[in-house]
């Protein structure tokens, strides 16, 4: 029996408040109809925080995002390799206007969601966190989205 590899994966939940009403980042890729956050390993080094933001520039392009807190932790054993997955989803904004892009051969389309109403999602804990920190997203992005009028 092959032993069980042990991964950590780190995530963006990348939210944005425009007027009064709040958009989520997600991507599809186009061999799937579900929705997803960008995501992937931790590099050796590399902190969580670190492989999240870096994840998220490989895969939707953005390169400009502030960290306000870890949201969760996820841990689920994918049967194909054999791995004891853990993956820690932070709750991010973006700090400037860029758009995301997605490169041809990862990802085929991006789009920011109304935080409420969410489509399908490909792995069931992504909706979970957000459902889950529903009122503590709101109430950060909010905070900060007041500051920055403010200025």
């Amino acid at each position: 029996m092959k032993d069980t590899k042990k991964t950590v994966s780190a995530g963006g939940v990348i939210v944005k408040k425009e007027n009064d009403s709040f958009y989520i980042l997600l991507l599809r890729d186009t061999r799937y109809p579900d929705w997803f956050f960008a995501k992937g390993h931790v590099e050796l080094g590399e902190t969580l925080e670190q492989a999240a933001l870096r994840e998220i520039a490989e895969e939707a392009g953005l390169h400009h995002l502030k960290i306000y807190s870890l949201l969760g932790s996820y841990q689920r054993f994918v049967e194909k390799g054999n791995e004891d997955k853990t993956i820690y989803y932070f709750l991010m904004s973006p700090t400037t206007e860029e758009n995301a892009t997605t490169s041809e051969t990862e990802y085929m389309e991006w789009r920011w969601w109304p935080l409420e109403d969410l489509p399908e999602m490909y792995l069931p804990e992504q909706r979970d966190v957000v459902e889950k920190n529903l009122e503590k997203i709101k109430s950060i992005i909010s905070a900060d989205f007041s500051t920055k009028q403010n200025d």
